[in-house]
């Protein structure tokens, strides 16, 4: 069969988002970009003469069209696999549109000012305050949307410990970036109408009993809130896949991220101060890398749990979704846009804020989902054995073992079936599980007769 010109030029960008490897790629090349972004936009005011040198100018725009090209296929590769749940959950597809309006909208703009840096020397400021109201305006939106969800859902199944959790830290982090959008606005109320090259770069602090000084103490404790959150959440639904993982890289995985985080208050509890300037530097460093740090942890422990999950690819990808989302999450929110440099070092950092906002909350639905079916379809399971156990020993069946594995594994997939229908999500659960399921189930018969 000859492919068509459309079809020929359709394919290579198939195979770039239908492959977890190849997306992958396109992830960590955006996270180096990230990191390397807010490491200059953290220090734009000491590297003034080397951003606006032409080497500086080269290297934002390098930094741009991996900005941009990344969003363009993570976006295409989300819409790729989630498409089975967003044909269920109707909400989720229109959130998808969202997203994807917003990003193009945030590409547009990171278009505009390259044309104006590489033209006239220049770009206009009221950029800045849009670019952060966009991406922090959808982080809060899908936040709070997720967070509704969430609780509704634990309303209806308080079961779920996972679900109340993320529900907490979904709603800590509509408090943060609220703060936090608030205050960036309060900060571009006396910009300037453009930026030059040899526009001043300042890094002020709000003086004490203002406004910003306590929007800022709100979002330090609300930041460690959201994280504290998170961590517990993200321990208890990788305990749920610990065996499959493993107990001794699941503690490594949910303990190091923790560890980390606590480290980075060493000074704060007086167990730790530099002395020389040198330490210094090393110490804020080790600081600033806390959330993406965090964030890469997290994330490999989703990408390792994604690995079990071969059989079911559903869930994998999911998985996967999820870690993208949470090494891309905990990196993008630590730029700021305030200090409007030349050119905007940080943009490309926080246009990802509000994308990777949408890759954790449809990542962790879906996982969520899944364990929530995987307990209900145990319950299901063991009380439907015991049922036919007993159905089956009555009429002293010599074959009771075998065919009670037969009916209820029969039983079992037809539930999973009826659950993918419904939610556009497999549950976790493979046939080994099910029969495990059914011998304990057949244990506690055999106990109580």
């Amino acid at each position: 069969m000859t492919n068509s010109p459309l079809t020929s030029n359709y394919r290579p960008i198939h195979r770039i988002i239908n492959s977890n490897r190849k997306i992958s790629a396109i992830v960590y090349a955006v996270l180096v970009t990230i990191v390397v972004d807010t490491v200059i936009n953290q220090n734009a005011d000491y590297l003034v003469n080397q951003n606006t040198s032409g080497p500086g100018i080269a290297l934002f725009i390098v930094m741009a069209t991996i900005s941009i090209i990344g969003q363009y296929f993570i976006l295409e590769y989300v819409k790729l696999k989630s498409q089975d749940i967003r044909q269920k959950v109707r909400h989720l597809n229109i959130l998808h549109r969202i997203v994807a309006i917003v990003q193009y909208f945030l590409i547009s703009i990171f278009i505009f000012i390259i044309f104006g840096i590489v033209i006239s020397y220049q770009y206009p400021t009221i950029t800045l305050p849009v670019v952060t109201a966009a991406s922090y305006g959808l982080d809060i939106g899908l936040m709070g949307i997720f967070t509704f969800i969430f609780f509704s859902w634990y309303k209806s199944n308080r079961n779920s410990v996972v679900v109340l959790l993320y529900g907490l830290s979904f709603a800590v982090v509509v408090i943060t970036s609220s703060v936090f959008l608030a205050s960036s606005l309060l900060r571009f109320v006396d910009s300037p109408p453009y930026r030059y090259p040899d526009s001043e770069v300042e890094f002020t602090s709000p003086e004490k009993g203002s406004i910003r000084y306590n929007l800022g103490k709100i979002y330090h404790y609300s930041d460690i809130a959201s994280f504290v959150l998170k961590w517990i959440a993200t321990a208890f639904l990788l305990y749920h896949y610990s065996k499959k993982i493993g107990k001794t890289k699941y503690l490594l995985l949910v303990g190091i991220p923790l560890i980390y985080f606590l480290g980075t208050f060493m000074d704060d509890f007086g167990l730790y101060k530099p002395h020389s300037n040198e330490e210094w530097f090393y110490w804020y460093l080790y600081a600033s890398l806390n959330s993406t740090a965090g964030g890469i942890l997290f994330g490999i422990g989703f990408m390792l749990g994604a690995k079990h999950f071969s059989d079911r690819p559903a869930i994998k990808d999911y998985m996967i979704i999820s870690g993208f989302g949470f090494i891309l999450f905990f990196s993008a929110g630590q730029s700021t846009l305030t200090i409007a440099p030349y050119p905007p070092y940080g943009f490309a950092t926080m246009s990802f804020f509000g994308l990777s906002t949408y890759l954790v909350l449809l990542g962790l639905y879906a996982s969520a989902i899944s364990v929530s079916e995987d307990i209900e379809l145990r319950k299901s399971i063991k009380k439907s054995t015991l049922r036919e156990a007993r159905f089956l020993d009555s009429m002293g069946s010599a074959h009771m073992e075998k065919e009670l594995m037969k009916r209820m594994v029969l039983k079992a997939r037809q539930e999973q079936k009826e659950w993918a229908q419904e939610s556009g999500v497999v549950a976790s659960l493979g046939e080994e599980d099910i029969i495990n399921i059914v011998k304990e189930a057949e244990r506690d018969v055999k106990e109580k007769k």
